[in-house]
């Protein structure tokens, strides 16, 4: 059978079908040499401590599907598991991870700080939602997942209109016996959150919440459990648990705050001294890319990219108020909160 194509039509057939026998052949001309020395390099290895190992492991994956020859072995402990794991074996004298992730960006200021970490700025970080980018303007780490507490609520008990709107609502005697929330002694979630609460709000914020008789668990997830089970009603909560919770079945609904959402990013960076540094390169490429947000919304994560729709219900960054304080302010202050904490809730 004789195929006609018009004039240049075969230049561009051509052009499609290496784009579709190799991924990375789409890539531009600096990935395609990042990726043949990553290629060289065959393996990263990555410590996570977000999202959960078969997220990671998808996460993996996906990338080696991109890059062909290219593996990831994704190890997902606590994030300050992941820490005490890696200073081990700096101490050691071996670098075995190569891309670090943690929820606590001052894991990052401590190693940059130590000059253990290699300079990196992905190219994919300018497609980033604004507000994710340059985390670090020294460019040694970047921004990988986003934790939100947002207003959770069981909706079989609180009604759309009568749900809180924004965190001053939580302080409304009405939801006396009725609010859950963790503990920024144990949740560092929660622990920013706390921070962000106090600079907006002030101490008394959270005078007024004690006086409701609030449930305190630990985790950020914690209150998710009691609003499926309606023991309690409203809560500050992680968006992402509550859109995976009411998928199964759940009564939950999320609002986001109008005074603004509390976000705390999560970073990666590259260690110095790695095995595989342009397989790192590459990761974190991928990590700031379109294929890997759109597997954390699969996933009813928050996608760092305003190109990839959020999971259903959830809103885009870029169109979300937030809250985010500064990491000095952070590690300032969370230490002193702690103890107001445990002096005004008891634990």
């Amino acid at each position: 059978m004789k195929l006609c194509f018009r004039w240049g039509a075969p230049l561009l057939m051509t052009a499609m079908v290496l784009a579709l026998a190799s991924p990375a052949m789409a890539q531009t001309s600096q990935d395609k040499q990042l990726y043949e020395a990553a290629k060289k390099e065959g393996q990263l290895t990555w410590y996570s401590g977000i999202l959960n190992q078969q997220i990671c492991d998808e996460v993996g994956k996906a990338f080696s599907e991109k890059y062909p020859g290219v593996s990831v072995h994704a190890i997902k402990t606590t994030s300050q598991v992941a820490f005490q794991r890696l200073l081990q074996d700096l101490k050691a004298g071996d670098v075995l991870s190569d891309v670090f992730t943690s929820t606590d960006e001052s894991h990052m200021a401590y190693l940059e700080g130590k000059n253990l970490l290699l300079k990196y700025v992905p190219e994919n970080e300018k497609g980033l939602s604004k507000v994710l980018r340059n985390l670090d303007p020294n460019g040694f780490y970047h921004v990988s997942w986003v934790g939100i507490v947002a207003l959770v609520y069981n909706k079989s008990k609180v009604s759309a209109a009568d749900a809180p709107k924004d965190w001053p609502d939580l302080t409304n005697e009405k939801w006396k016996n009725q609010i859950g929330f963790g503990s920024p002694n144990y949740s560092g979630l929660i622990g920013v959150w706390t921070v962000a609460m106090q600079q907006k709000y002030g101490w008394d914020y959270f005078e007024k919440l004690n006086k409701l008789n609030p449930l305190i668990g630990r985790s950020v997830d914690d209150p998710i459990t009691v609003l499926n089970s309606g023991e309690r009603e409203v809560a500050p909560g992680n968006p992402a648990t509550a859109f995976r919770s009411a998928k199964r079945g759940n009564p939950l609904a999320v609002n986001y705050p109008t005074s603004g959402a509390l976000i705390d990013p999560s970073p990666s960076a590259i260690l110095k001294g790695s095995h595989h540094p342009n397989a790192a390169k590459l990761f974190l490429e991928f990590l700031t890319g379109p294929e890997y947000s759109k597997i954390l919304a699969e996933n009813f994560e928050q996608p760092l990219r305003d190109d990839v729709p959020p999971p259903p219900g959830a809103k885009p960054l870029a169109e979300m108020k937030v809250l985010s304080p500064k990491l000095a302010d952070i590690e300032k202050d969370l230490p002193k909160i702690k103890e107001k904490w445990r002096d005004t809730f008891g634990n």
